[in-house]
């Protein structure tokens, strides 16, 4: 897409471009990065062990999320003053304390000027499978360490979640999900869930409702294409939508080639999320689609009434477009997630 034509989207349909901000902190070794390798659904932070790998803000961008790994707050590289200073935390809008099994009075001073400023944050307690402590059980230590994490931040309704992020070993993930969806309005929400992997069949589902709602806002963007006075773009502007829809959808699914490739859906509908995946293929897709392409065009040349059938068909090409590889994507994702799900059980 060239930059007229971004500039006439921006300005026609309103594009949103604000991105959510959400910071996680915590001391080193807790496993903040392995956080959002979980939430994202693939290894996109840097992680280490037992070392504060970050040694500034790592930011890792989603769709329409920024997750932002902080370094250690109060640590001899980043005591609080300089910690403030280097990373002006109060930019972010949401933010995760992360910690492993005891909590650090840092993170306490940290969360003291959360509160100060009004801004959510959610305990996550990581590595909940090397809890232990002898002569209790894992529910005896849980309470223990929420108990403790209370006391210290002096908030008796906090109760922390429980993960496991080892790329072999995930538990609690989808729980980290609605903590954050529900810190969120509903415009946050949509773009949160399009942006974190699904954990559950519930959560998959909502996400193929957020993409239909995608696919309808996108049509609706392609029948106004109809009436756009930038003639000869319309053909261009239709693909540059497709291509955006698509790009929204594999994402929102965590579709990528690979999985696509080992997937054991049918031979047809692998070969049609590959053509999705490039410039050719996807301009393939907008011309079988319909077979009105070409009198879309000629219609874009009849004052008022041609306009009108312009966007119809546009409308109904890009639905039908979007909602077929949307099913496409939703077939290999659930695929994934019941293989997931089996070896969990």
């Amino acid at each position: 897409m060239t930059q007229q034509e971004e500039e006439y989207i921006k300005s026609k349909y309103n594009v949103a471009t604000d991105k959510i901000k959400i910071a996680i902190f915590g001391q080193p070794g807790a496993g903040k990065s392995s956080l959002i390798n979980a939430l994202c659904g693939e290894p996109l932070a840097k992680t280490g062990s037992g070392t504060d790998t970050t040694q500034e803000a790592q930011v890792i961008e989603r769709g329409d999320v920024l997750f932002v790994d902080l370094p250690g707050y109060g640590t001899s590289r980043f005591p609080a003053h300089a910690f403030c200073q280097s990373f002006n935390p109060l930019q972010y809008d949401l933010f995760i304390c992360v910690f492993a099994n005891k909590f650090h009075q840092a993170d306490t001073d940290f969360f003291t000027q959360l509160v100060q400023v009004g801004k959510p944050c959610i305990f996550v307690c990581n590595k909940v499978d090397l809890i232990y402590e002898e002569g209790k059980t894992l529910a005896q230590c849980q309470a223990a360490i929420t108990a403790d994490l209370r006391r210290q931040v002096g908030k008796a309704a906090i109760t922390p979640l429980f993960v496991a992020c080892r790329s072999d070993k995930l538990e609690g993930i989808a729980a980290v999900d609605e903590a954050i969806v529900s810190q969120m309005d509903a415009a946050r929400q949509e773009k949160y869930r399009l942006a974190a992997k699904s954990y559950t069949k519930e959560q998959l589902d909502i996400k193929s409702q957020i993409c239909h709602d995608l696919i309808a806002r996108s049509s609706k963007l392609a029948a106004a294409n109809g009436f756009n006075p930038l003639l000869g773009l319309d053909v261009t502007l239709d693909l540059a939508i497709l291509t955006t829809l698509y790009k929204s959808i594999r994402m929102a699914y965590g579709i990528n080639e690979a999985k696509v490739k080992n997937s054991l859906v049918k031979v047809e509908t692998k070969n049609y999320l590959l053509k999705g995946m490039s410039k050719e293929g996807i301009n393939f897709i907008l011309k079988t689609a319909t077979k009105h392409l070409a009198q879309k065009t000629v219609f874009k040349f009849v004052p008022v009434v041609g306009q009108a059938a312009a966007g119809f068909i546009g409308y109904n090409m890009i639905k039908k477009a979007g909602e077929d590889y949307r099913a496409a994507c939703y077939q290999v994702a659930q695929e994934e997630l019941y293989k997931e799900l089996h070896v969990q059980d």
